[in-house]
């Protein structure tokens, strides 16, 4: 209803300021064949060209959350400012006087008010726990065996906690992208591929990583054939294909590039040796 009261009207007057402002047989317009004088002529702009702006602009957040889900965030505040018109007796007023269109309004808000308030109780209902001891292993022991100066890289969901819980540095966070962050995880999960042990091992000293969190699972998860992370970089680096995953190898045997300082079922913390200790 909003739509068609505001852009439908709007568009009707486009198309009639362009058929006015076609040029007649004098080579004038039609505006300038009625008036001698341009400074007679007033432009005055239409209130409701506004409200057709939101509209085309909730429009694109819609197609926008359509593909992106999380984009609701452009969306749903766009949608509130635009359901707020139907306050509007601009747009409105054929309803009938002030005091029907604010009883209409009232039973609109309480008809959304009973499937919202079920919405609400149903959410304070749920008491939901979070629930990782293998994480949360780690992260205790992390906070209290570890330095504060400490330099942590591996699987960006793993790294996130550590950073927000563990308060240690990070080489690789999957909460910001640019250019530079893409080329260091690649480099992180350099230890997913086939490369040479010492060759990942030097890749991580260069970007000054002390310590290394290795998930096997990493090494082996896929969701179908060929999506791995090895067969993932044998796509990528084709002269290793064949050979064995470096996970596989360092978990085998870390020395003498790594030593193990942690381990648990899921978790292996890796100290990334320097080259004196070697």
């Amino acid at each position: 209803m909003i739509i068609y009261k505001c852009i439908f009207p709007q568009v009707t007057k486009w198309f009639a300021q362009t058929k006015e402002k076609e040029p007649t047989a004098n080579g004038r317009s039609t505006a300038e064949s009625d008036e001698d004088s341009c400074e007679d002529y007033e432009t005055t702009i239409d209130p409701s060209a506004a409200i057709v702006y939101h509209l085309l602009q909730l429009m694109a957040f819609f197609l926008l959350a359509l593909i992106i889900m999380r984009l609701k965030l452009f969306f749903t505040p766009q949608l509130c400012l635009v359901v707020s018109l139907l306050a509007s007796r601009q747009l409105f007023g054929w309803v009938g006087d002030q005091t029907r269109h604010h009883f209409i309004l009232f039973l609109i808000l309480g008809a959304m008010s009973i499937k919202g308030y079920a919405n609400l109780r149903h959410q304070w209902g749920i008491l939901g726990e979070f629930s990782n001891v293998p994480h949360e292993e780690m992260i205790e022991w992390m906070v209290a065996r570890t330095p504060t100066d400490a330099v942590f890289a591996g699987a960006m969901p793993t790294m996130a906690s550590i950073k927000l819980s563990a308060h240690r540095a990070i080489v690789n966070h999957p909460h910001y992208e640019d250019a530079g962050l893409r080329e260091r995880t690649k480099t992180v999960y350099g230890m997913y591929s086939r490369k040479p042990v010492d060759e990942v091992h030097r890749n991580l000293l260069g970007m000054g990583v002390t310590h290394f969190v290795l998930e096997e699972s990493w090494c082996h998860r896929r969701t179908k054939l060929g999506c791995s992370l090895p067969e993932i970089w044998d796509v990528e680096e084709p002269q290793h294909v064949g050979k064995q995953p470096a996970c596989v190898a360092v978990k085998r045997k870390p020395e003498p590039y790594f030593k193990v300082l942690f381990k648990n079922k899921i978790y292996v913390v890796l100290k990334v040796l320097q080259v004196q200790d070697m």
